[in-house]
């Protein structure tokens, strides 16, 4: 027989280590001042993110304080800024980058090892039965109708019943279709007519498929907009904070082509020039 001999050394250093062991854990006070943090910075991004919309609402009602029917003016200016957000939102979602591939979950064995199996339909089980043979068994124990009707409703004659399309009016209808949308003849043809239509990217890849207008435009016609403010825009005043806030948005959009964002400068410059008189009495300048 063996004989473990503890001494006083030993016990000593058990207790140690168990004192250190309970002196490292976390404290529900720090972790709570963590939390606290976590939220304050996720706060302070959304509030960030959420502040170039009301200020461009406000620049707006600024810019139609100047005139005489403000609400009019304001709501022509706020609808042209929804058209802009719209026609934004439905060119994002043409990018092939929002699809998502779908994951395959491995089916899991129905019946695991440490559960307990009851013989409910007395037919006896194996250890491993299959789930043919459990379907099977599933299928004799359940009925659909297990009561009897109550013939409430009146029985369906002859009358209410379609007549159902013969075999010949089918091949008619399977010719038709076939003569109007021809169908790949292999999966090599099925991919290229998918490529047409834009559901799979052009091989070699290029990430600036569909932009083929913007091949020959620089990237600073996006971003420094500023230049087309000189002329039809005044040089300072609330509807010049208005014109700014709208390019700088402008600027920041990667989903418009160049010719959309001018398009959209334009439609606010011809509106402030059918404007001109109010905003002359107003002592809002043009020039």
């Amino acid at each position: 027989m063996k004989v473990e001999v503890t001494n006083k050394r030993k016990l000593k250093s058990l207790k140690t280590k168990s004192e250190s062991a309970t002196n490292y854990a976390p404290k529900p006070s720090a972790i709570e001042s963590t939390f606290s943090m976590f939220q304050k910075a996720t706060a302070a991004d959304t509030s960030s993110e959420r502040l170039s919309e009301p200020d461009l609402v406000a620049a707006a009602s600024a810019a139609a304080a100047t005139l005489p029917n403000s609400r009019q003016a304001e709501s022509e200016l706020l609808q042209q800024l929804r058209r802009r957000k719209d026609l934004t939102e439905a060119q994002k979602k043409d990018i092939i980058a929002d699809m998502k591939v779908g994951k395959k979950f491995s089916r899991q064995n129905s019946w695991p090892s440490n559960q307990i199996r009851f013989d409910e339909d007395g037919q006896g089980y194996t250890h491993d039965r299959g789930i043919a043979s459990e379907l099977a068994s599933v299928r004799k124990r359940k009925k659909l109708f297990p009561s009897k009707r109550l013939n409430i409703f009146s029985p369906v004659t002859d009358k209410d019943t379609a007549e159902s399309p013969t075999l010949w009016d089918i091949a008619f209808v399977n010719e038709l279709s076939f003569s109007t949308n021809q169908m790949p003849r292999n999966v090599l043809e099925e991919m290229i007519q998918w490529t047409k239509e834009g559901k799979l990217w052009e091989y070699p890849i290029n990430n600036e498929s569909g932009l083929e207008e913007e091949v020959g435009i620089s990237f600073t016609e996006h971003v420094f907009l500023e230049k087309h403010l000189e002329e039809g825009f005044p040089r300072q005043g609330p509807v010049r904070h208005f014109m700014e806030l709208v390019v700088a948005g402008l600027s920041r959009n990667p989903y418009l082509t160049v010719q959309q964002k001018k398009e959209h400068i334009s439609w606010f410059r011809d509106y402030f020039h059918q404007k001109a008189e109010v905003l002359n009495e107003a002592d809002v300048c043009l020039s």
